[in-house]
């Protein structure tokens, strides 16, 4: 598998609406053509690495996850895997974390982005349990140990009353505890970066790696920097620095920028 390189910087890759989604246009071929040109532009822009997500089948739904969206699913990621040297990683939403990993395991993928891997909590769609025991043990059977897990950790767009006697600090160590290879820390909601002082705490505390999933900016990049592993970024890349706009070239640029000069001083 493919290493992830220190600080690294995870360009997500947006795809249009699926087959069963409200939105989908009953197009597969444009959600393929879409897919393609915005792998181009991650590549020319030089980010280590891309994140295959379904950020447009709003609203989300919970497992299992639409048959004829899964196949598509699968195709495009063999593409990206065939046109992409760096890794590849997927999250599939809503928490269809198992499913993420078999695309995984069969596109030859590099990581996965897990929500709920440990404890419970409240999303768009409902009650999210905790999926590690199943994740770790589906990752064995196929036989794809060396696919990085990376769990978010007090995940956005969430409440987590059901846990509110514990910290994020907790949560860390319940998700080293279960193997995970890695750490997600985001703000509140997309494109809200997390919390300076949580993150720095989360840092100092971790065994794993530490990754920031949401609200980078180039503004605020050299800030963070110190304080991750790694970076996954999406809504600051597009028109208006808005989650479901499109790449926009331009911006991507002057973050890829804001993003190497943040690494290399730091």
């Amino acid at each position: 598998m493919r290493a992830l390189p220190p600080r690294f910087l995870a360009g997500m890759l947006a795809l249009a609406p699926l087959p069963g989604s409200p939105r989908y246009g009953n197009d597969d071929a444009e959600i393929r053509d879409r897919a393609r040109s915005d792998l181009s532009q991650y590549a020319s822009a030089g980010v280590d690495a891309v994140v295959l997500e379904n950020s447009h089948d709003v609203p989300y739904v919970k497992p299992p996850f639409d048959s004829a969206a899964l196949s598509l699913v699968k195709e495009i990621a063999s593409g990206v895997r065939a046109r992409f040297d760096g890794p590849v990683g997927i999250q599939l939403l809503e928490a269809a974390n198992l499913e993420a990993l078999e695309v995984a395991a069969e596109c030859d993928l590099d990581f996965v982005r897990v929500e709920g891997f440990v404890f419970a909590h409240i999303g768009g769609a409902g009650l999210i349990e905790g999926c590690a025991g199943e994740l770790l043990r589906l990752r064995r059977r196929l036989g794809a140990q060396d696919i990085l897990v990376f769990g978010d950790i007090h995940k956005k767009h969430c409440s987590h009353a059901l846990k509110g006697d514990i910290d994020i600090i907790d949560e860390l160590r319940q998700a080293e505890f279960f193997d995970v290879d890695g750490v997600i820390v985001t703000g509140a909601r997309t494109e809200v970066p997390p919390d300076a002082e949580e993150l720095a705490s989360v840092d100092a505390a971790a065994r794993v790696p530490v990754i920031v999933g949401s609200g980078m900016t180039p503004e605020n990049i050299a800030t963070y920097m110190p304080h991750a592993d790694g970076f996954i970024v999406g809504s600051c890349l597009r028109v208006g620095g808005r989650f479901m706009e499109r790449l926009d070239p331009e911006r991507l640029e002057r973050f890829a920028r804001a993003f190497r000069e943040a690494r290399s001083a730091s």
